[in-house]
Formats: C-alpha cells, sequence, structure tokens
C-alpha cells in the first residue's frame, strides 16, 4: 500500500510517498527518516501521479556546489568533535538540504550502518559526489585523518564555486549585450521588415539585398520554426552522446585547450586542481604513486588522466617526478620546475601548494581580463548585426523616396 505524508524534517516542511504494509508501519518508517509526522492517509492515484513526477523532476536536477560545501563542512565540525559517523549521517539527514541530497545521506547512512566502508556508500552515490569528493573521503578514512580531509574537501571546493561565479561576472556583460542584439533582431524581422515588404509590393520596386536576407529569415523561422527546434535538439543530443563515448570524449578533453581564450583559462584551473589535490595525498602520508592513480580520477580529463598515469609509470620505474613532469607536453616548464625544486629540498608538499597558488593567481587574472579579451569578438558581431539591421531598414527607405519622386 502506499500512503501520502505530510510532515516537518527541522525547520522544513516535507510531503511526499511512502510505501508500507500498513499506515502503522508507514508512520514508523518516516520517524526512523527524522520526519515529525503531521498528516498521513492512503494516497490517491492523482498524489502518485503528482509525486511521480516530482521525483522525476528531482532526478535530473542537480545538487548546488554551496549545498555540498555546508554539509562538507558541518559532516568535518561533527566528526572532529568525536561524535560517530552514523550519528553526524543520522543528524545531517535532517537537516534543511534539498530532497536529493536528503535521501543521498539517509542512503549513505543505510548503507555505513549495513557495514558499507563510508567512501564505498559514498560512491553509491555518484550522481550526487564526484570521483574528488568519494577519494578524498577514501583518503581521509584509509589515514585516520577524516575530520582533515573534509576540511581540504570544504576548501576545494569553495575555490571552484569562487571560480564558477568569478567566470559567471566576467561574461554577465558579453551576454547580455548578445541577449539585447538578438531581441531587436527579432522585433524588427518580425515586426518592422514585413511592413516594408508590403509597402515594397505596391511601389513594384525591388528590395535591397539586406532587407531581402532579413524577409527570407523571418519567413524561414515562421515557416520552418519546427525544423529548427529539431535541429538544435538533435544537435544537443547528439553532442552529448558523443561526449559519452571514449572517442568523442577523448576528443573533446584534447581540443578543449585548443579553443582561444577559454582553453587556457580552463587548462590553467585543471593544473591548480592536480597540484592542490596532489599536495594534500602527499602531505597525508599516501605515497607518491598511489597519489597520481587517485589525481588522475579527479582531473574530469582524459588526455591529463592518461598523461598522469603516464608521469606515474615513469616514477614507478625509477624516474624522479620533475622529470616525468618535463616530458609531458600537457604541463609548462613551470611545473617541473616547481617540482624539481621541491624533490630537491624535501618539502614537494609546500611548493606544489604555492605551484597550486600561483595557477589560482592566474586564473584570477585571466578571468578579470575575459571581458576585455571578449570585447574584439562582441564587437565584430554587433558591428555585423547592425549593419545588416541598418542596411535592411535604411536602403528600402531610401528607395522608396526615391520611388515616390
Amino acid at each position: 500500500m502506499k500512503f501520502k505524508y505530510l510532515g516537518e524534517k527541522g525547520v522544513e516542511k516535507v510531503s511526499g510517498i511512502i510505501e508500507a504494509a500498513d499506515e502503522n508501519v508507514a508512520f514508523l518508517l518516516l520517524i526512523d527518516q527524522g520526519i515529525e509526522v503531521l498528516d498521513l492517509k492512503q494516497s490517491s492515484l492523482f498524489d502518485e501521479i503528482f509525486y511521480s513526477l516530482k521525483n522525476l523532476k528531482s532526478r535530473f536536477s542537480k545538487v548546488k556546489l554551496e549545498e555540498l560545501i555546508v554539509f562538507t563542512r558541518q559532516f568535518a565540525t561533527l566528526f572532529e568533535a568525536g561524535i560517530p559517523v552514523i550519528k553526524i549521517l543520522e543528524r545531517l539527514s535532517t537537516q534543511s538540504f534539498t530532497e536529493k541530497l536528503t535521501q543521498s545521506i539517509h542512503q549513505i547512512k543505510n548503507d555505513v550502518d549495513a557495514g558499507l566502508p563510508l567512501s564505498n556508500a559514498f560512491n553509491r552515490q555518484k550522481h550526487i559526489f564526484s570521483p574528488l569528493y568519494v577519494n578524498m573521503i577514501k583518503v581521509g578514512e584509509e589515514g585516520g585523518v577524516l575530520d582533515i580531509t573534509l576540511q581540504r574537501l570544504a576548501a576545494i571546493l569553495e575555490s571552484e564555486l569562487e571560480t564558477k561565479n568569478r567566470i559567471k561576472t566576467a561574461t554577465r556583460y558579453p551576454k547580455i549585450v548578445i541577449g539585447a542584439i538578438i531581441i531587436a533582431f527579432s522585433i524588427l524581422v518580425t515586426f518592422v521588415i514585413p511592413k516594408f515588404a508590403s509597402m515594397f509590393a505596391k511601389f513594384n520596386t525591388e528590395l535591397p539585398l539586406p532587407t531581402k536576407i532579413l524577409i527570407w529569415i523571418n519567413s524561414f523561422v515562421q515557416n520552418f520554426w519546427y525544423v529548427i527546434i529539431l535541429i538544435i535538439l538533435g544537435a544537443i543530443i547528439s553532442f552529448n552522446k558523443f561526449k559519452q563515448t571514449e572517442k568523442g570524449k577523448n576528443y573533446i578533453d584534447e581540443n578543449i585547450f585548443k579553443i582561444p581564450i577559454i582553453g587556457q583559462l580552463i587548462q590553467k584551473i585543471y593544473l591548480s586542481r592536480i597540484s592542490r589535490v596532489l599536495a594534500l595525498l602527499y602531505r597525508s602520508g599516501i605515497n607518491i604513486t598511489a597519489s597520481f592513480d587517485i589525481v588522475s580520477e579527479i582531473t574530469g580529463n582524459n588526455i591529463l588522466k592518461r598523461e598522469l598515469l603516464y608521469i606515474k609509470e615513469q616514477i614507478s620505474r625509477g624516474s624522479n617526478i620533475a622529470s616525468a613532469f618535463r616530458r609531458s607536453k600537457y604541463f609548462p616548464p613551470v611545473v617541473s620546475d616547481m617540482v624539481e625544486s621541491g624533490e630537491e629540498t624535501g618539502r614537494l608538499d609546500e611548493m606544489l601548494i604555492k605551484l597550486s597558488d600561483y595557477y589560482d593567481e592566474e586564473v584570477d587574472y585571466s578571468i578579470k581580463t575575459l571581458s576585455q579579451a571578449l570585447e574584439p569578438i562582441l564587437l565584430v558581431f554587433i558591428a555585423g548585426m547592425v549593419l545588416l539591421l541598418a542596411l535592411g531598414v535604411f536602403l528600402p527607405m531610401w528607395d522608396m523616396i526615391k520611388a515616390v519622386r
């Protein structure tokens, strides 16, 4: 049987459908999930359809990075206070997180309660927790420094969030300008240009080429709008399927660094993350080859993953770390120079942190100059659109005046 419930979880109101043998069992199951039941009754077909659609929407939604940071910080603080992991997960599952994250925490708690290692329990929720997250949990769990690892993990996530927000801020102006131009173009093509076409038809005068182009665009959009939508959807679906194949992922990962302006920024973000995580793993007492194995899994880029595994292989054969980095075309000379300095002084973790800080500063500078770098491209785009619109509007007006004379 299925029951519809309304309750409170912490300070948040929650509702949904639960399956149980009877109402009493349903009540106990909800209490076990930390829900204070306010109303419980057998669900109707309408309720089941409504909550099925709601669950479907929740399944495709993403857990925000801000939520993961809060969860990670709270986990670290409670663990540092000496509270057992099961109790921590039980407490966190009653916090006012989104339903998707709450359900995931509750499942992790059940898996750990059943005897599964914490990192394995997190790995079973890989749709929410990235390979970086899972591997950092594993390192902390095996090294007995879970609280420290969680704090460092939260710092990495905060750095990623800050970078994303800075990129959004830097690209806000270009987005607004492009949006305004597209709206103006759509209004002119839809409402203004057709008026010129009907007026010119009365004078039996041939329209200028720019105006013909705008009229053709208007006619095509009105008559074949569904074709445009199908092409766009087809392109998105095809790209996503291509991206999911091994060949497609390798092709994208290899060429993403070649994109003008954006490519170098992405490469610096990757290098900063690799340096910082490698330093944290090395500082946590993980041997260098195992550290490279873990870092290769969290890069998110197949080409860099392949390069890191190749570097690990060279180190296993007796090569020093700096020489291995120097042989890779994806790691600039500054990486091998800093690593070499760290190896010589016995402070490899410190030099890797400094290298990460260096790339963080480079990323910060690149983001600050992103708007300036995009300006020439933006100006060419705006100039082309304005020129087409101006010629499409003013040339027929000029011809019309001559025709009237």
